[in-house]
């Protein structure tokens, strides 16, 4: 019982994005994205022209990456599979099916919050007390974080490829790495 309300709080205080807190970025902005982020949706073209003009971000780049979440999560996933494929056996940390697919879903949603990172030119776009407890709930159900993050290693190579320009790649790659970083924060304080 007491392991259910530690759970349904975790996952009630697990937040990837901040953007949506952040005064520098425009107040409709930060709208749209809170709207977005809370329906766990991708950002629609106008939503993507809104915020890519505030940001003097490429608008198609943006919209380009949105449309290609699905192919480049899948890509990943393979990748994944064909570098540990014990993962998805029996014993493995994505096993049964259920685990595995809550794995691609997060891997989305990630390059979802990604794509907002972009359009928004704020590769800095975690929420710092969201990301501890999304870490937290992490260890608490056993996410295997070492494939966890070879695919969002891969799925930052694939995303990579698809920039058209040096400023997006170099804006993609620092909002990789970011997420990365937080994601493997450790608890202990040293």
């Amino acid at each position: 019982m007491q392991d259910d309300l530690v759970l349904k709080q975790l996952i009630a205080s697990a937040q990837v994005l901040g953007i949506q807190h952040d005064p520098s970025v425009p107040a409709g902005d930060r709208q749209i994205l809170r709207i977005a982020d809370e329906q766990k949706r991708a950002l629609s073209a106008t939503e993507i022209q809104q915020i890519c003009s505030s940001s003097n971000v490429d608008g198609q780049l943006t919209e380009h990456l949105q449309n290609k979440a699905n192919q480049l999560v899948q890509q990943a996933r393979d990748f994944l599979l064909r570098e540990q494929p014990h993962l998805v056996q029996p014993g493995g940390a994505l096993f049964p099916s259920e685990r595995a697919e809550a794995c691609w879903r997060d891997c989305w949603q990630f390059f979802r919050v990604i794509v907002y990172a972009l359009a928004c030119r704020r590769p800095q776009f975690t929420d710092p007390v969201g990301m501890g407890a999304l870490r937290a709930l992490y260890a608490h159900v056993g996410v295997p974080l070492e494939g966890l993050n070879i695919a969002l290693s891969q799925l930052k190579i694939l995303t990579r490829q698809e920039a058209m320009g040096p400023t997006e790649d170099q804006l993609l790659s620092e909002s990789f790495d970011h997420l990365l970083e937080e994601l493997n924060k450790s608890a202990v304080k040293t």
